[in-house]
């Protein structure tokens, strides 16, 4: 007993070794690289596609007229033989296949259907063998070549239909080519070993014709495995993004609700803040007994106005970026309003001993547009020039036409400049310049972002340029469509 348990032991690991060979062989490509189980079970998949064609389906049928032409030289029941065994090989290939398809088997299932498509294609293949065998007549060679020929036409096909899977290209095509060899080799004339070579010759072209055919098919597999998967990134990116959007929205919508709420709670005491220190500072109930309380009166309600227009500012660009700021559309004049915004900044451009000069051409028409909105654009462009324009030099405000209908203002100024890798930046919400960094105090860095936002409602655009040590040039574009001819103008026309 202990000897046939020994015996059994050293056998059971010969018979696994056995298995996981063929396993191996089943796992490999035509350049003897490992494929994954995802690439063999679609190789597995266009194998089945190939046979729906009618093709497989014609070699049980033609085996019949096949055989008949060998009724005058081979007894009918030895040419039965070859005919049911091609149907069976059929009927069991046609169940395999049925089976694979409504089984949509997964990767871990790949090793039990390899073991099932070879054995249906090596069945095939003793079916078609075994007519080197049965339908073989020793004293006719022409009956001999008739036999080999039909083998090499079936193996065409046969290499067309598997190529796409090279363990059933192989488990069919050299099972047929052993049979018949094997056969040629009982005769030893020199026109069965040249047939022989033509059947071994044609049969290593075929076996190079699917392993190319089968490494373009892996190629096609590998790119559409890719493209599978850039579109799975693409759904997950887009999941991913429309999350992120609905967590933007709700925290928008979370600060237009804040904005909204600490705007009236700020603005109410503000309000009393910056009356009460006017009159303070005014004196209209006496003058203070201390001049000091006078001066901290002023910086009282020059801070607060300060705080009321950064708040101003804040929801404007908030309703700005949500898409809410509305408009009130008429008829403006642009040099109208930007002498009146001149006029409010005036007395600061003195103060800082700055010039301010206007270039409008004449006839200009008149933009239809939000009047408040064009006012704001013209103050904060005034505000921006005058603040960080030095003393004793000239801001220059200008209105022009240009060649393509638009309509081009702004002020430029002789200040500082803005680096040229520092103009997108500035543009941002709360974003200065180093220029603006150097001076504390100057602003909250909304202005310019304000003006832009403005100008998009209008379907404009705004354009900054400017140079260290040569200035800057803030300028407005306004389309043809919110440019109207001056009513005069029409009604003498």
């Amino acid at each position: 007993m202990a000897a046939g348990n020994t015996r059994q032991t050293d056998e059971r690991p010969r018979h696994k070794q056995w298995r996981d060979l063929s396993l191996l062989f089943l796992s490999r490509g035509a350049n003897g690289e490992k494929l994954s189980p995802e690439i063999r079970l679609e190789q597995m998949r266009m194998l089945v596609e190939a046979q729906k064609l009618p093709l497989p389906y014609a070699f049980p049928f033609l085996m019949v007229p096949y055989a008949a032409c060998f009724i005058n030289h081979v007894a009918w029941y030895w040419l039965a033989i070859p005919v049911m065994l091609l149907f069976f090989a059929n009927w069991f290939n046609r169940r395999t296949l049925t089976a694979f398809t409504e089984a949509h088997p997964t990767a871990a299932d790949v090793a039990g259907w390899e073991r099932r498509f070879v054995m249906a294609s090596g069945l095939f293949a003793i079916a078609m063998g075994s007519t080197a065998f049965f339908y073989w007549v020793p004293e006719s060679f022409v009956l001999q070549s008739y036999v080999i020929t039909a083998l090499l036409v079936v193996l065409a096909p046969i290499c067309l239909i598997t190529s796409s899977y090279l363990p059933a290209f192989y488990a069919t095509v050299l099972p047929i080519v052993a049979v018949a060899c094997l056969q040629i080799a009982f005769f030893a004339s020199t026109l069965h070993a040249a047939l022989a070579g033509v059947l071994i010759v044609f049969t290593v072209l075929l076996a190079q014709l699917a392993a190319r055919l089968n490494r373009i098919m892996l190629h096609s597999i590998t790119l559409r495995e890719d493209k599978s998967g850039l579109i799975e990134q693409l759904f997950k990116a887009k999941r991913e993004s429309d999350a992120a959007r609905a967590r933007a929205e709700e925290a928008n919508r979370a600060k237009s609700h804040f904005l909204a709420n600490m705007s009236h709670e700020l603005r109410t005491p503000l309000n009393a803040i910056i009356g009460f220190s006017e009159v303070m500072s005014s004196e209209i109930f006496g003058k203070h007994a201390v001049p000091t309380y006078k001066e901290y009166a002023q910086d009282i309600n020059r801070s607060g106005q300060h705080l009321l227009g950064l708040i101003n500012d804040v929801l404007d660009l908030s309703r700005i970026e949500a898409g809410r700021f509305q408009i009130t559309e008429e008829d403006v004049d642009i040099v109208q309003v930007a002498e009146d915004c001149r006029r409010i900044v005036e007395i600061r451009a003195q103060a800082q001993r700055v010039g301010i000069i206007a270039e409008f051409d004449d006839n200009l028409p008149v933009v239809y547009g939000d009047a408040r909105a064009l006012r704001q654009t013209w103050i904060n462009l005034l505000t921006n020039a005058v603040k960080f324009s030095p003393p004793d030099t000239t801001v220059r405000l200008f209105a022009q036409m240009e060649e393509n209908g638009e309509m081009r203002f702004g002020v430029h100024d002789n200040g500082p400049g803005i680096a040229e890798s520092e103009i997108e930046k500035v543009l941002q919400a709360f974003t200065q310049g180093a220029s603006g960094l150097a001076q504390p105090g100057k602003g909250s860095g909304l202005g310019l972002s304000i003006v832009k936002g403005l100008l998009a409602v209008h379907g404009g655009r705004f354009e900054l340029k400017s140079e260290l040590g040569k200035g800057t040039r803030a300028e407005c574009v306004l389309p043809p469509q919110r440019l109207k001819m001056k009513r005069h103008m029409a009604r003498s026309a």
